[in-house]
């Protein structure tokens, strides 16, 4: 029998150690704040803190939309194969979920709107890319750094400042969801 090299072993004890995305033991995990504070995110706008339940789902509101907004230029741009095929599910698992977060009386605000300003600045500055394979991998990179934002806000801000149950069970839920897209859109920058 072979002796396993160390870089096997590695692999081996990281794979192990490491559930699926949004587990205790990914990188994606759950850190949610014992109380609300801003995000660090840049450009994501401050203003009055979040003040209900309505505030915080317009803020997923506008993520949501922000999403679809940087998936159907990807689509139009034509980036084919599986970067087009990762925009489609972006697509259509946002308008659901935006569906469901209106539904939920969700409500504008400043925050919201600086947030919905990131995201067109976001997908403005996305499609000036020229070149096809350059603008493959700048879609794919503002949906990674969207995401990963996303999840600080939620950890942050969102989660800690619903104050209905109905509420943190549908962030809790809808966190899980973009870990999950989180770690698709790693994969995808990955294969680039």
């Amino acid at each position: 029998m072979r002796p396993l090299r160390w870089s096997t072993l590695v692999a081996v004890v990281l794979a192990a150690g490491c559930g699926g995305p949004g587990s205790e033991a990914s990188r994606t995990a759950p850190e949610v704040a014992p109380s609300p504070r801003p995000a660090v995110i840049s450009g994501s706008g401050l203003g009055a803190p979040l003040q209900d339940d309505a505030q915080v789902l317009g803020m997923l509101a506008a993520f949501e939309q922000n999403e679809i907004d940087l998936a159907q230029q990807a689509i139009a741009r034509g980036v084919g194969g599986d970067s087009e095929n990762f925009a489609r599910e972006m697509v259509r698992d946002h308008e659901r979920a935006l569906r469901e977060t209106q539904q939920r009386s969700a409500r504008e605000s400043e925050r919201s709107r600086a947030w919905r300003a990131r995201g067109q600045a976001t997908t403005a500055s996305t499609g000036m890319e020229d070149d096809p394979n350059s603008y493959r991998n700048a879609f794919l990179k503002a949906a990674v750094a969207d995401y990963g934002d996303a999840l600080k806000a939620m950890d942050a801000e969102w989660l800690p400042s619903a104050k209905g149950e109905e509420t943190r069970n549908y962030l809790a839920a809808t966190r899980k969801r973009l870990a999950e897209a989180f770690e698709r859109a790693q994969a995808a920058v990955s294969t680039h």
